[in-house]
C-alpha cells in the first residue's frame, strides 16, 4: 500500500509537472493544456450527444474566474442599447460574483437568468441585441460549467446555445457576420466540444473574406453610412481581441493588415470623445472602447497618440466641462496624430475632420460612388446631415442626367482648410461639379454645385447673352439639390429674410443661399426653404435658374451655434475685369458677416483671369478669406 501511494503522489507530481498555463495580461484568463476528469465529466453530461474526443487540444480548456465573466458580461450590457436588456445583463453578472446565497441557490439563479436571457432575445427583432444575449448567457453558462456548479441541469441551456449557433452558420453563407460573435466566444469557451471546434472555422474563414473584401488599402471601408462602417469594423476588433484573450491570432498577416487600416480609418468616424454616432443619438462610451483599446497598443505611433489622445479628451471633458468652443489643437500636437483628412478615389469616399479636439469637432463623409452622393455632417456628438445629397437639372425644359460616374478633380488640405471637388459629365455637353469646403478655425461648412460647358466647349458661345425669348428658353438651366437632415432635427425658415435655423434641444446651424437675396422681398432666381417627407424626414432644398449655360449654387453653413442669433447678412458683390463688371455667368462673389466675422467667396465660372472684388486681385478659380476690421482680405485657401 505503501508504495502505490508514493507511486500515486510521483504521478500526480509528474502530471503538475507537465501540467502548462498561459495568461494574457490584458483579458486576465488563464488557459490550461490539460483537462481534468472532473471537467470531462461535466461537459459529458451538458452535451449529451456530441462526442468530446479523447485529446483535447492546447487551450481548449478555459478556467474562468468569477469577477472576469462578470466584467465581461457588463461590457457586453453596456453596449447594448435597449434599456432593459442592459438591465437584464447587468443582473447576470451580479449574480455571477454574489457571494450570499448558497452555491445551489446561486446556480439555479444563474441557470434562470440565462434562460431569460435566451427567451428575451428571442423575441427581439434588433439583431444586435440579441446578438449581445446570447454572447452573455454563454459567458455566463461556461463559468457555471467549469467551475462545477452545475451538472445536468445545464444541459438544456446548452443544447438551445448550440440550435442556435447551427442556425448562424446559415448567415455567415449569405455574408451575414453579425453572429460572428457570439458563435466565435461559443467556439472558444466550449473548445472541448467537437461541435463548438468547429465553429471556430467557419466564423474566422468568414471574417478574413468580409474584412479583405470591403477595406480598401486607405483603410475605407465599403459599406454606407458612419454607423455601420463603425459597428463592422468594432466587431471585428471585438472578436480580434478575445482571441488574443484566449492566447491565439485571430486570423492571417493579410487579414490583420486590412483590420490595422480600417481601424485606421475608422478613428476619424467618431464624434466626441470617440464615440459612435448614430441617426438620432450616440451610443455608449463602451461600445467605441475596444477600437480605442485597439487603436491605443498600435505599433503605428500616429494611430496609437490618436487613439490615447481621444481617451484622454474624454477623460477632460468629463473632469472639465469645455466651454461651447474648445481651443485649438497646437501644431506640435497636431503634428504627432493621425491626418484629419482622407480621400479614398477608389472607394469614392472623402473624410474631413476640423480636429481631434473632442465635443465640437466637425466631421463631413461624402460618399460618391453613386449618382447620388450620400452627405454626413457631424458636429460634436450629433449627427445633423445624414442622407443622400440629391439634385436634380433641367436644360430647356428637358432633364440632365449623369453620363458618368463621379471623379475627383480637386484635392487639397492643410489647416487652414480642406477642399474637395467632384465633377461627372451631364447631357446637354453639360458638367455639374460639386465642391466641399471646410474651415476648421471658423466652423464653415460650404457645399455648393457648378453647371457649366465640359472642357473643349467653344467659350464665346457659351458667354454670348441671350436676346431672344425663344432662345432664353431653350437655354434655361433649372437646378435643385437638397440635403436630408438627421432624424429629431427642425428646420425653422426666418419670416423676412432667406436663412434657415436648424435646431433639436439647442441650436445646430445655419444654411445661407449666397446665390439668392438676402430678404425675401427682393426678386430673386430661385427658392430657398425646407421640405417634410412621408417619413417625417426633413430636407432643406435650394433651387436656382438662370438662361445662361453657367450656374453657381452655393450653400453656407454656419456650425458655430454661438453665432447663431448675432447680426447676420450675406450680399453678392461686383467681380471686374479690366474695368468691366462681368455678369454671374462668368463669376460670382458673396460678402458673409456673422457677427464680428466676414468672410469673402469668390468662384470663377469660366477660364480664370486677373479679377478684382472688394479691392481684392484674384486669378484663381476658387478662392475664400476673412475679411478683417481695415477690409483687407486674409486668404484661407485658393484653387488654381
Amino acid at each position: 500500500m505503501a508504495t502505490k501511494n508514493r507511486e500515486n503522489v510521483h504521478s500526480k507530481r509528474q502530471q503538475k509537472s507537465q501540467k502548462k498555463t498561459t495568461t494574457d495580461p490584458i483579458a486576465g484568463i488563464t488557459a490550461d493544456n490539460s483537462l481534468d476528469c472532473t471537467s470531462q465529466q461535466t461537459i459529458n453530461s451538458v452535451s449529451h450527444a456530441v462526442q468530446v474526443p479523447d485529446a483535447i487540444p492546447a487551450n481548449a480548456l478555459v478556467k474562468l474566474k468569477s469577477h472576469e465573466v462578470a466584467r465581461r458580461i457588463r461590457s457586453i450590457a453596456g453596449t447594448s442599447d435597449v434599456p432593459d436588456s442592459h438591465k437584464r445583463l447587468r443582473r447576470l453578472a451580479r449574480q455571477i460574483i454574489d457571494k450570499q446565497n448558497s452555491p445551489a441557490e446561486k446556480s439555479s439563479a444563474i441557470r434562470t437568468a440565462i434562460g431569460d436571457c435566451l427567451d428575451a432575445a428571442a423575441r427581439l427583432n434588433l439583431p444586435g441585441e440579441k446578438w449581445l444575449q446570447f454572447e452573455a448567457a454563454v459567458w455566463a453558462l461556461s463559468w457555471l460549467v467549469r467551475t462545477h456548479r452545475d451538472g445536468d441541469a445545464s444541459s438544456e441551456l446548452f443544447e438551445r446555445l448550440m440550435t442556435i449557433a447551427m442556425s448562424a452558420q446559415a448567415l455567415l453563407k449569405v455574408r451575414d457576420t453579425s453572429s460572428a460573435r457570439f458563435m466565435f466566444t461559443l467556439a472558444r469557451l466550449f473548445a472541448d466540444v467537437e461541435a463548438c471546434r468547429c465553429l471556430e472555422a467557419d466564423v474566422m474563414d468568414s471574417l478574413s473574406e468580409e474584412i479583405c473584401r470591403l477595406v480598401s488599402a486607405s483603410g475605407a471601408v465599403g459599406l454606407s453610412g458612419s454607423t455601420l462602417i463603425l459597428e463592422r469594423v468594432i466587431r471585428w476588433t471585438a472578436i480580434r481581441e478575445l482571441a488574443l484573450a484566449f492566447g491565439a491570432t485571430a486570423w492571417t498577416a493579410a487579414t490583420e493588415r486590412h483590420w490595422a487600416a480600417a481601424a485606421t480609418g475608422a478613428l476619424r468616424l467618431l464624434g466626441s470623445e470617440g464615440r459612435v454616432l448614430t441617426d438620432a443619438s450616440r451610443l455608449p462610451a463602451s461600445y467605441s472602447a475596444p477600437l480605442l483599446a485597439a487603436c491605443a497598443s498600435s505599433a503605428a505611433k500616429q494611430v496609437q497618440r490618436t487613439a490615447r489622445y481621444l481617451e484622454k479628451t474624454k477623460e477632460k471633458n468629463r473632469q472639465h466641462p469645455q466651454p461651447k468652443h474648445s481651443k485649438k489643437t497646437s501644431k506640435s500636437t497636431a503634428a504627432k496624430l493621425l491626418a484629419r483628412d482622407l480621400n479614398d478615389s477608389a472607394a469614392a469616399v472623402a473624410v474631413i475632420r476640423s480636429a481631434w479636439n473632442g465635443r465640437n469637432d466637425l466631421r463631413i463623409q461624402l460618399e460618391y460612388s453613386d449618382a447620388t452622393p450620400q452627405l454626413e455632417i457631424a458636429v460634436g456628438d450629433r449627427l445633423v446631415v445624414n442622407g443622400p445629397w440629391q439634385w436634380i437639372a433641367s436644360l430647356g425644359g428637358q432633364p440632365l442626367d449623369a453620363e458618368g460616374p463621379w471623379t475627383v478633380s480637386c484635392w487639397e488640405s492643410d489647416q487652414n482648410a480642406t477642399y474637395l471637388e467632384i465633377i461627372a459629365p451631364l447631357g446637354g455637353d453639360l458638367e455639374i461639379e460639386r465642391t466641399v469646403v471646410m474651415i476648421p478655425d471658423d466652423h464653415i461648412i460650404i457645399l455648393s454645385d457648378v453647371l457649366k460647358p465640359r472642357c473643349g466647349a467653344d467659350e464665346s458661345e457659351t458667354l454670348r447673352v441671350l436676346s431672344s425669348p425663344v432662345e432664353a428658353q431653350s437655354s434655361e438651366i433649372c437646378y435643385q439639390s437638397s440635403i436630408r437632415l438627421a432624424c429629431s432635427l427642425e428646420a425653422k425658415c426666418a419670416v423676412e429674410t432667406r436663412e434657415i435655423t436648424i435646431s433639436d434641444s439647442a441650436p445646430r446651424f445655419l444654411a445661407l443661399p449666397l446665390a439668392l437675396p438676402e430678404w425675401r422681398l427682393a426678386a430673386g432666381h430661385g427658392e430657398f426653404d425646407c421640405k417634410t417627407l412621408e417619413n417625417e424626414a426633413v430636407d432643406i432644398c435650394l433651387r436656382q435658374r438662370t438662361i445662361a449655360k453657367r450656374l453657381f449654387a452655393p450653400l453656407w453653413i454656419d456650425c458655430n451655434p454661438a453665432r447663431i442669433g448675432e447680426p447676420l447678412t450675406w450680399r453678392a458683390l461686383t467681380v471686374a475685369d479690366t474695368r468691366r463688371n462681368l455678369g454671374p455667368q462668368q463669376a460670382a462673389a458673396f460678402r458673409v458677416q456673422s457677427g464680428n466675422k466676414q468672410w469673402l467667396l469668390y468662384r470663377s465660372l469660366d477660364l480664370p483671369r486677373n479679377r478684382t472684388v472688394l479691392g481684392c486681385n484674384l486669378a484663381c478659380e476658387f478662392m475664400i478669406g476673412r475679411i478683417g476690421r481695415r477690409g483687407i482680405v486674409s486668404r484661407i485657401i485658393e484653387i488654381q
